[in-house]
C-alpha cells in the first residue's frame, strides 16, 4: 500500500515569516504540537514544533530536565517567549527534516515514524509540495 492510501489530507502549515506568537496560536487552534513550514509555493523547507519553542526560550533547558535539582522558573520561560515572540518562525524552525512522498510505501512510513519517534510525518508530491501527513493514528487505523 502507499502511502498516499493512509495519509491525512491534513494541509496545515504556516509560512517562514509567521511570528512565534502566532505560530502559538495556530498551533493551538489547530489542536497541533507540530507544523510543516512552507515556502510560497508550498514546498515544505522546515519544521517547528512546542519543543522547539521551549527549546529558544531555555537553551539547555531539556538537558537540565535530567537532573532532580532542576526546577523551572515560570516567569523567566514568560520573559524569554515575550522577547522570541515577534520573531519569525524561520529563527527557530528545523531545516533537517523527514518527510516521504505520497509514492512511498506505507511500511517506509511506519518505520520512519516508529523509530525516529515522530508524531507525524509530512507527505510531499514529486516536486516537495505538501500534500498531507502521516500521523501515528492514521497507521492504527490502517493497522485495524
Amino acid at each position: 500500500m502507499k502511502v498516499r492510501d493512509i495519509m491525512t489530507k491534513d494541509l496545515t502549515s504556516c509560512e517562514k515569516d509567521v511570528s512565534i506568537r502566532e505560530l502559538i496560536f495556530i498551533l493551538d487552534s489547530a489542536g497541533v504540537p507540530n507544523m510543516p513550514i512552507v515556502d510560497e509555493e508550498d514546498k515544505v523547507i522546515g519544521f517547528i514544533s512546542e519543543k522547539d519553542i521551549i527549546r529558544a526560550c531555555l537553551p539547555g533547558y531539556f538537558d537540565m530536565l535530567h537532573t532532580a535539582s532542576f526546577i523551572p522558573d515560570m516567569n523567566q520561560i514568560s520573559k524569554k517567549l515575550e522577547q522570541i515572540s515577534g520573531d519569525p518562525v524561520e529563527k527557530y524552525m528545523q531545516r533537517d527534516m523527514i518527510v516521504v512522498t505520497e509514492d512511498d510505501d506505507d511500511l517506509q512510513a511506519a518505520e520512519i515514524i516508529i523509530r525516529k519517534n515522530i508524531k507525524n510525518l509530512p507527505v510531499v508530491d514529486k516536486y516537495g509540495r505538501l500534500v498531507g501527513q502521516v500521523k501515528r493514528i492514521d497507521l492504527l487505523r490502517h493497522l485495524l
